[in-house]
């Protein structure tokens, strides 16, 4: 059976005083404080329990400390709403700038790829360039020492274009050079079997010297862009300069608006229990000159 306090809300006097205290137990402008971040379903549950704990361990008692209390809870909600904020703020700058380094190394590497003439010290500058020029020199090394000398066309090419062989280079230009030799078969001094194994060896050692210096390089410069990307990203944990003073003048705001609500509601509870009164938070003073 239901209650006369059907869907269409109570009916009786009696009904209407409960709904009212209801009202003003759970708060009237408080309610309108809560904004879903779509964080957690259970957001507004937990944002209703700790609005229950906070009037009890207020314990306001009639309408006029109630809707103290009810103010001094929407302060002091949209201010931790405000460092919420902030956090979103600059999460949203080191997400973003997460991404735009990776899109500008991505962007680097590709221009160093389709450079000819500039990919070899394009890539230099990079731990991931240096990383492929050391991956390249690892190829270059392995095909020298299970096929020697010449290297196939290709490679040679890739050798010349992307690894330094034409790039003044001195080593890498080294082993540009003992192919072209080899390739032409010493040109107007026919090569032996000897010289040639003797320039394979040095082709050899050379390109191990280079797969190994490249790949410290690379170690090297990651470490350096490591540091150079967290210091941006410290440089990024704090909002633009205007955007800042827009937060923190609204946390000053906040911050007033609580503390006076809180003094009044000192007060009016000090009245009620008969206990000295505090003075009020803020005072109209007027200068008369007579």
């Amino acid at each position: 059976m239901r209650s006369r306090e059907g869907v269409g809300g109570p009916k009786t006097e009696e009904g209407k005083e409960i709904s009212k205290m209801n009202a003003m137990k759970h708060g009237i402008l408080s309610q309108h404080v809560f904004v879903a971040t779509g964080g957690k379903i259970t957001e507004y549950e937990e944002f209703n329990a700790f609005r229950e704990t906070f009037f009890e361990e207020m314990q306001p008692v009639g309408a006029l400390e109630t809707l103290l209390v009810d103010r001094l809870f929407a302060a002091f909600w949209r201010l931790q709403r405000l460092h919420i904020a902030e956090s979103g703020f600059i999460r949203k700058q080191t997400e973003s700038h997460f991404m735009q380094s990776f899109v500008e190394r991505c962007e680097a590497e590709g221009r160093a790829r389709n450079d000819a003439e500039n990919g070899f010290f394009r890539r230099m500058r990079t731990s991931i360039g240096c990383l492929r020029l050391s991956e390249g020199w690892q190829v270059i090394y392995e095909s020298i020492k299970e096929k020697g000398l010449p290297l196939s066309k290709g490679m040679a090419d890739y050798l010349d274009k992307e690894f330094g062989g034409n790039s003044g280079f001195h080593k890498a230009e080294m082993v540009a050079q003992l192919n072209w030799i080899v390739t032409n078969k010493g040109g107007l001094k026919p090569l032996t079997d000897e010289d040639k194994k003797e320039m394979e060896k040095c082709a050899l050692d050379y390109a191990k010297n280079l797969w190994d210096l490249f790949k410290g390089f690379s170690e090297v410069l990651e470490w350096d862009e490591k540091d150079v990307q967290n210091a941006d990203l410290q440089s990024k944990m704090i909002p633009p300069l205007e955007e800042l003073e827009k937060l923190q003048r609204y946390d000053a705001h906040l911050q007033r608006v609580l503390m006076q609500t809180l003094h009044e509601l000192q007060r009016v509870q000090s009245a009620r229990l008969g206990r000295p009164t505090p003075l009020p938070a803020a005072l109209d003073v007027n200068l008369n000159s007579e």
